[in-house]
């Protein structure tokens, strides 16, 4: 003899009986598929152009700080190679500041320029041209005339890695840990540059 299965306890009928069906999202209208293929091609299209505007961001805007600190020490190299090679510095200790920074802020050049390229950060030579000062030259041919050339050298190159420092540290916060990596050093590098004697005083 087959049993028969059970009915639920009454006593909680109650309970079965108000219990509503889970509610579903907002239901999709009944489109005809060519409209819901065009509907999802819209859709990816969509999706697509969010994707290439946060890249071209990060090509464009997101490169700024690191365009800043690449610009002013590009400016810096080379005023300081025009100390070495057309206007000679005379005070030895002059000499072997600016021969220390021009090889501190090359190596960092070359370190920036290849982590640019690297994580695809552009820039153009225009953009790093904004960073040259050509009164800068103006001035130190003056002073070369004057005989005050080492100093007016020392007062510039004070100035510029002071921009440079702050330039690095505004970039530092923008970059993952190999941005940081470079720039840590480049800040420390600068830091110890201006702790000179000639710088300090």
């Amino acid at each position: 003899m087959l049993m028969q299965p059970q009915s639920p306890n009454p006593d909680f009928d109650f309970m079965l009986k108000n219990q509503q069906p889970a509610k579903k999202g907002m239901p999709l209208p009944n489109l005809p598929k060519p409209i819901k293929i065009i509907l999802a091609a819209v859709f990816g299209i969509f999706i697509l152009i969010v994707i290439l505007s946060v890249v071209s961001g990060r090509n464009s805007s997101g490169s700024q700080p690191l365009v800043d600190v690449l610009g002013r020490g590009q400016e810096t190299l080379r005023i300081t190679q025009l100390t070495q090679q057309q206007l000679p510095l005379s005070d030895p200790q002059t000499q072997a500041l600016a021969a220390t920074a021009y090889t501190s802020l090359s190596s960092e050049q070359a370190q920036l320029i290849s982590y640019m390229k690297k994580n695809h950060y552009k820039y153009s030579k225009a953009q790093l041209a904004a960073f040259t000062d050509k009164t800068t030259d103006t001035t130190l041919q003056t002073a070369a005339q004057n005989n005050n050339l080492d100093a007016a050298y020392v007062s510039f190159l004070k100035d510029a890695l002071t921009k440079y420092k702050n330039d690095i540290q505004t970039a530092y916060q923008n970059y993952g840990p190999n941005g940081r990596l470079i720039l840590h050093d480049a800040f420390d590098s600068t830091s110890t540059l201006l702790a000179s004697q000639q710088l300090k005083s």
